[in-house]
């Protein structure tokens, strides 16, 4: 599997984006249209993607968060490709980039029972935290840290 560094504005990553939104719309429903201005490319992201022969299969990506923290976004792999480590592969090479810029910490806002990613970020050493922002009186979600 072969990974590039990008930007929130390639093609592939948004056609990626939109695959992980189409799930979790299928998944949550409306609700989870008041997370839409959240999840809006409005800041720069680094993103890595995975590719399979030269067909994007997964993506991650971070944006800074404060001067000392970024945030993971955007964790997605096509169906077909679950269950072979390739977001936590990701994750790493990303939290690597973070650290070569100088980060300190990462944070990671998922669904209080998206139990894959849940277990995906504990298995990344990741802890819970009181939710923060927008999400403070959200009890849909969750928010996670750890120190990188």
């Amino acid at each position: 599997m072969d990974t590039i560094y990008t930007d929130e504005k390639d093609e592939r990553f948004l056609k990626l984006v939109a695959e992980l939104d189409n799930e979790y719309y299928e998944r949550i429903g409306d609700e989870l249209s008041k997370y839409d201005s959240y999840n809006e490319f409005k800041d720069p992201h680094v993103v890595i993607l995975a590719f399979d022969n030269d067909i994007e299969v997964a993506c991650a990506s971070y944006r800074i968060f404060d001067n000392e923290s970024v945030e993971f976004k955007r964790v997605y792999v096509r169906k077909e490709y679950r269950k072979r480590g390739i977001s936590y592969n990701l994750i790493l090479q990303l939290e690597k980039s973070a650290i070569k810029s100088g980060f300190r910490h990462s944070y990671i806002v998922t669904g209080k029972n998206n139990q894959p990613a849940r277990k995906l970020y504990e298995k990344l050493n990741y802890e819970l935290i009181d939710n923060f922002g927008q999400f403070k009186d959200d009890d849909t979600v969750i928010c996670m840290k750890k120190k990188i």
